[in-house]
């Protein structure tokens, strides 16, 4: 009995040991068969991350964003559609796809790469995006993209560092509707900020989206807005944005509703559009940008070219339109446009009309008054003498100017106004150029870590250009019949070439020389000097200083040496009439005479009517200082004559005269 008790429990912990090890057995064989399957799994996501890479595509990449209120309402509806609450409450979490964060990660950190990782000016390749607009789905980016790679290599193959992606909707929407327009207040005004009130107790402290976690309780903003800004900052694998995501609250009704918050005094801070938050006043908005993928600034910020490329392939003929933004300067040169071609030569049109664009940078390392050297970018990765990034004798340059803040922020940047710089010569890599300017100041300034001077080589597309000129200040007041004269650049010949029409308006043709150095003049005073390069701009509109109130002081001064003169005339006349009475002992008749010199104008009447009017053209001309110089010298001059020819020796000499002939009583002394 007890031997068959033992057989049955011997059977029954063999039956157990082979079940578990079966159990083991098959887990073991099983799981190779998973790691394959995983394996696979990330390698297809790997390659088809790779192929979106090489076609340009790249829905979660910096460069394709759609950041507007219908994109924000997608993305909410999207959210809600994955389980995902599309209330926007701030405490919740957006679900993202982890093979999206993983690629929007990895374009973060190349866009926030450090700047110590930089090589030196001229051995530094550009930088470049190039955003597709298209109107034919047929055409893409991942139909262009290789043609496209293979036609810009052979010019930019060593200087160029070429990223092509579709555009965001809204760039690609700024381009549709008028792409000569587009500047960067457009096309980053979708990007969603953080907006806080300038009078905030801590808005000193608040510099980025932590800081106004850590001092603002409430954050007001759409339920499609905040799960957007949810969504894209889960892409960068931060779920709390910041910091702030639990701080975000919800308000019932659109973008207007929470800008009317604004005014309320219990508001601290919106989540807005960047192009709203320009707009909130009363009190000023101090815009924080958040730590967000598919922003348009942060494109902007990452790359040192990027090209706009509209395509109009369902026109016939075939349309491509292309306009160059140097990131720096936030500058948006001229549209340049080609037309005609087909489908298979599209990527070659596309190339060669971005070549005609791109304009290449010199820093410009030490600038005087009249001339500057500098370097040009990537110069020493040229090897072509006709490559397009290269510079020649005579090419002319725009210079421009951009002045950070301690946050980097630029408040001052752009062109200057009416100058250029034309290439003199090389130095080794060093660009040697003249510099023409119409104002004063220009690229001369102390040198520092948050001021950069730059120039940029101009293309000049249009036939000719019109310049207008009218009153500074006052666009409605047209300067009528200004004289225009032109200087040669090598010697000081001045040629008119006409007047300004009833508009203030002028056309200037395009010469053999690369600008023109053009001198306004009125009443035969130089205004101002306007360097041009016709066909740069259609228009080129100069604010000056009007010439009225000079000619009104001018006309007064002539008035005043015309009566000094008529008052000499009169004067020696009074003087040979007194003197003829004398002769003939006509005393009373003499002194007649002379109570009538005396009551002539005298020196101090007209000096102090002098002073009046002199502080009046003054104050008329208090911000213009070269006029009231001239002003000032007219009156200096007209003082000079008025004390060498009107004074009170005269009517002191015939006084005495008098009175000597009245002692003799017969005759006036000789």
């Amino acid at each position: 009995m007890r031997f068959k008790l033992l057989i049955i429990v011997f059977l029954v912990v063999a039956v157990d040991h082979n079940v578990g090890w079966r159990s083991v057995v098959f887990a073991m064989q099983a799981a190779p068969g998973a790691d394959q399957a995983a394996s696979a799994g990330q390698a297809s996501g790997a390659d088809q991350a790779a192929g979106a890479d090489q076609a340009g595509e790249k829905p979660d990449s910096i460069v394709d964003a759609a950041t507007d209120s219908a994109a924000a309402a997608e993305n909410a509806g999207t959210l809600g559609a994955a389980g995902e609450s599309s209330e926007g409450n701030g405490g919740e979490v957006a679900e993202v796809d982890p093979d999206a964060v993983k690629v929007a990660i990895e374009n973060y950190k190349k866009l926030n790469k450090s700047a110590e990782q930089e090589l030196p000016w001229d051995y530094s390749p550009y930088k470049v995006l190039i955003w597709l607009v298209s109107d034919s789905p047929e055409i893409s980016v991942s139909t262009i993209e290789q043609p496209l790679r293979k036609f810009l290599d052979r010019d930019y193959s060593a200087i160029w560092r070429v990223t092509i992606a579709k555009a965001p909707r809204a760039v690609a929407t700024a381009a549709q509707r008028n792409m000569a327009g587009m500047d960067y207040d457009t096309i980053t005004a979708a990007d969603p900020v953080l907006a806080v009130k300038r009078d905030h107790k801590d808005a000193i402290r608040i510099r980025v989206a932590e800081n106004v976690a850590q001092y603002v309780e409430k954050i007001y903003g759409t339920g499609g807005r905040i799960q957007e800004v949810k969504q894209r900052s889960a892409l960068l694998g931060d779920k709390t944005v910041s910091g702030v995501g639990p701080k975000l609250t919800v308000v019932d009704g659109d973008a207007v509703a929470v800008s009317e918050l604004w005014a309320e005094e219990k508001t601290e801070a919106v989540l807005v559009s960047r192009g709203t938050a320009r707009a909130l006043d009363e009190p000023e908005a101090k815009v924080i940008l958040p730590k967000l993928a598919n922003l348009v600034s942060r494109a902007v910020d990452a790359y040192d070219k990027i090209f706009i490329v509209k395509l109009q392939a369902n026109e016939v003929p075939t349309k491509v339109s292309v306009v160059e933004m140097d990131t720096l300067m936030q500058h948006f040169g001229p549209v340049a446009e080609t037309e005609g071609g087909t489908r298979h030569t599209l990527p070659t049109t596309i190339g060669k009309t971005i070549t005609r664009a791109f304009a290449p940078v010199v820093r410009v390392d030490n600038a005087g008054a009249r001339s500057a050297t500098g370097l040009l970018r990537a110069s020493g990765l040229i090897m072509d003498e006709n490559s397009p990034a290269k510079l020649k004798v005579g090419d002319v340059l725009e210079p421009m100017t951009r002045k950070n803040d301690r946050n980097g922020r630029p408040f001052v940047i752009g062109p200057i106004d009416w100058a250029f710089l034309n290439v003199t010569g090389f130095e080794g890599r060093n660009v040697k150029m003249d510099f023409y300017s119409g104002r004063a100041g220009g690229l001369q300034g102390r040198k520092n870590k948050r001021t950069f001077r730059m120039a940029l080589k101009v293309r000049p597309f249009e036939e000719a250009s019109t310049v207008r000129l009218h009153l500074q200040r006052d666009p409605s007041t047209p300067m009528i019949g200004y004289e225009l004269y032109e200087k040669e650049l090598k010697s000081t010949k001045m040629t008119f070439i006409g007047r300004t029409d009833w508009d203030g308006r002028m056309r200037i043709e395009p010469t053999k020389d690369p600008f023109r150095l053009l001198y306004v003049k009125n009443g035969g005073a130089v205004l101002a000097r306007l360097p041009i390069v016709p066909g740069l701009h259609e228009f080129d509109v100069a604010d000056l200083s009007g010439d009225d109130t000079r000619l009104q002081a001018e006309a007064y001064i002539r008035g005043v040496q015309n009566a000094i003169i008529d008052l000499v005339a009169v004067r020696a006349l009074f003087e040979a009439r007194i003197e003829l009475r004398l002769e003939r002992e006509e005393f009373d008749k003499a002194q007649a005479l002379m109570e009538a010199l005396r009551n002539q104008p005298s020196n101090e009447q007209l000096a102090n009517d002098m002073g009046k009017r002199q502080t009046y053209f003054n104050n008329l001309l208090a911000r213009s200082a070269n006029q009231r110089a001239k002003v000032d010298q007219m009156f200096g001059v007209t003082r000079e004559l008025l004390t060498t020819h009107i004074n009170g020796k005269l009517v002191r000499d015939l006084e005495a005269k008098v009175i000597a002939a009245r002692k003799k009583g017969s005759k006036a002394p000789k």
